[in-house]
This record gives C-alpha cells, structure tokens and sequence, in this order.
C-alpha cells in the first residue's frame, strides 16, 4: 500500500513538475554565434544569424543549417517557394528555389548590405544600409533602387498599400511610401529617439521600437511616446526601455526589450508586463515571431533560439490582474500631448474616486474626478488647464488615482 502511494506521489510530482517546465521559456537546439531575425511562414519558422540561415518544422529539434555559407544573414522573406535572404556584408541577396540546398545571387543587388526585407502583392523590397531602398518585381531577380538613396535603414514594413522603412537618421525618420517607393513622407519619432530597430500595425496603432515605444494613429505622420520613456524634471529622459521588436498572438501583443528580455501586453501597447520565465532576466533579443502554437525569441549574442506556448500568454497576464486586484491606472495617451491627453483607468467594484493632478513640485493644480464610479474601464480626459480654467505651462506633470484603498500615480509632459 505504501509503495502504490510512493509511485502515486512520484507521478503526480512529475506531472507537477511537468507543468511548471511547460509555462516557461524553453531553449531549443540553435546555437549560432549571433541572431538577427526570424521569418514564419506559418509551418516553418526561420533564423536569420551569423552563420547564414536555419529552419525547424518542429520544436527547434533540429534545427537545419542550409547556408549561405560564410555569410551573415540579417533578414529573409519567403515568396512562393523561393527564400530571399539578404545578406549583413555587401553581397546582396540571395536565392534559393530548394529549401537552402543551391543558393544564387542577381548581380543587381551585389554591393548591398541588406538589413530588411518586405514584400507586398506587387513587389519584394529591401532596405540597405546607405544604398536607400530596392525592390524587385519578379520574386528577387532583378532589382530598382526605390529612392532615399544614402540612407540606412534597419527595419521595412507592409500595412496595405503603404511600406514603412525605419531610418535612424534626425530623430528616427519613419519614411512612407503609397505608391512601392516612387514618393515618399516621413514622420519623425522626435527626442531622444534615435535607433528605430522594428515596425509593427496592430489595430489601428502603428508602432516604431527605438527608446521608448512609439506610436501613430494617422499611419506615420506624427508620432507620440507610449511606453518605456519618461522625463524628469529638466527634460531628461529616465526610465528607459529600449524595444527591439514587436509581434501578436489574437489580442496580445510580444515584445523584446534590450537588456530586459520580453515583455508582454494586453491592451494594444499602452501597458507591458515581463514574460521571461525561464530566461535570463537581462537578455536582448534580437526578433520574435509566432509560428504553429509557440512564440519563438531569438536572442542576438550567441544566436539561441527560445521558444514557449501561446497559451501562457493568458495565464500570466491573469496572474498580473490578480496582483493589481484588478484595480490600474494606465499610461496617459498621448504622451507627452498637446493640448489634450486621455488618462484611463480600471476599477474591481464600484468605488468612490480622487483623480487628481500635481505639478512637479507637489502643488494640486486640477481636480479631475471626486465622485463614486462603478466597476470596469473608465476614461477621462484633461485639456492643459487648472482648476481655475487656465491653460498651465509646458512641464512635467503627475496624475494621481485613488480608490479605496489604493493609490497609483503616472508621470505625463505637456509641451506647448
């Protein structure tokens, strides 16, 4: 009887244990010196790195090395069934029509460092590190210069009929094109930003990853701070999370974040909680994708790739609900703003509210709410003005919620 209940409490441990493996990270068999991106195709997930380009139909055990030999490899984009890799050392791009076995380059594109790749229903681009903008009309084979000639660009993007290419040049230019690069506007992200190193869409919010996350609503005209950037009191930016890159799972969103691994949110940006189970805390990565049921993390020193199940997303961001006891007060959008900004904030049960605003020495400038709210979302909006009506200066600002007995206060800048 004993021994049946040793074997009992031995399995049930494991299948403990078994879970607890399951809702982290996990390292899969890549090891290839330096990691630059990944490319899914919705069966097949791909590596870009130092080491040339590596696939996994699985688990990432194994992954497969197909080449190019001796090159380093910093995007790739499929096209039917051909793979487009372009090449980090001035080769260009090249071609393969057999999974990696042959490789070929078009001499169009030779002396090129091609950072991005992109694609659209017409035409395969490529963005160069000081050659501007390419693209191709037939899967790769030959090649045009696009414009913004002399410029780097380190990240390319497709929403509809519009490409993006992320410059790092006077204050990380978001150049955009309507017509596959014949003109082109930009907007530019603004201080301190300076390296945009990713681009993503996502329900009506364009995002650019550079100190801070930004973002734009009017599709890369204008641009404000979401999250990962603040001010002190002299204009100084503090608090800073550099993003590296962005993608999505149904309504979440998956991030990297220099020196701070992944993070993960669920309201389209506007608030992020660490992911990193299973990981170094400290950790950049270079890429994310989704591929089958994983979320797969390429890290960029030492090239691992770690993959972990959608799945997990939900639970952890429970979890994190249940430690706010579902009482937040989120980041003001936009931020910093002009006149206007939103500041919203959700409540467990019915609760009577003090929404206040201070300046940045402490003095009680706007009284925004005194009243009993219900439980949910709620949103409120402060237009720049005191109590008395009066428009205040530009500055730093502290806004400031309380509900029972919670208490949580943000910092926003108003610049005139």
């Amino acid at each position: 009887m004993k021994t049946k209940h040793l074997l009992l409490g031995l399995f049930m441990g494991q299948c403990i244990l078994s879970g607890v493996m399951q809702a982290q990270w996990v390292q899969s068999n890549l090891n290839a010196n330096l990691g630059r991106s990944l490319h899914s195709d919705g069966t097949t997930i791909y590596a870009a790195t130092a080491q040339g380009v590596y696939y996994t139909s699985d688990m990432g055990d194994p992954w497969f090395s197909i080449g190019p030999q001796n090159d380093d490899i910093y995007s790739i984009v499929k096209a039917g069934n051909k793979i487009i890799a372009g090449s980090g050392t001035g080769h260009g791009v090249y071609l393969s029509t057999d999974n990696g076995q042959n490789w070929y380059q078009p001499s169009t594109l030779m002396n090129q460092s091609v950072y991005a790749l992109a694609k659209n229903s017409t035409h395969i681009f490529a963005g160069t590190w000081g050659g501007g903008i390419f693209r191709s009309a037939d899967n790769g084979e030959s090649w045009e210069s696009a414009g913004l000639e002399g410029k780097g660009f380190w990240d390319l993007l497709v929403v509809g009929d519009i490409l993006y290419a992320a410059s790092p040049d006077f204050y990380s230019r978001i150049y955009y094109s309507s017509d596959n690069g014949n003109n082109w506007n930009f907007g530019s992200l603004g201080y301190p930003a300076s390296d945009p190193r990713g681009l993503f869409y996502s329900d009506g919010k364009l995002f650019a990853c550079d100190m801070g996350l930004w973002v734009s609503t009017d599709m890369g005209n204008s641009w404000q701070i979401q999250y990962g950037l603040e001010f002190d009191s002299t204009g100084y930016p503090v608090n800073v999370k550099m993003f590296r890159s962005i993608t999505k799972y149904n309504q979440y969103l998956i991030a990297s974040v220099m020196s701070e691994s992944v993070y993960i949110s669920s309201d389209n940006g506007v608030n992020w909680t660490p992911f990193n189970e299973g990981l170094i805390s400290d950790w950049t990565f270079a890429d994310m994708e989704i591929n089958n049921s994983n979320i797969w993390a390429l890290r960029d020193f030492f090239g691992n790739a770690y993959r972990r199940p959608v799945q997990d997303l939900l639970a952890t961001l429970d979890e994190q609900a249940n430690t706010f006891d579902h009482f937040m007060l989120y980041q003001n959008y936009p931020n910093p703003f002009n006149p206007t900004t939103s500041i919203t904030f959700k409540l467990p049960k019915s609760s009577d509210i003090n929404l206040v605003i201070f300046d940045f020495t402490g003095r009680q400038i706007k009284t925004l709410i005194t009243d009993r709210y219900s439980a949910g979302l709620h949103q409120v909006q402060w237009d720049g003005t005191n109590d008395s009506g009066n428009a205040v200066a530009s500055g730093i600002y502290v806004y400031q919620l309380k509900a029972g007995n919670h208490t949580q206060s943000h910092k926003m800048m108003l610049l005139r």
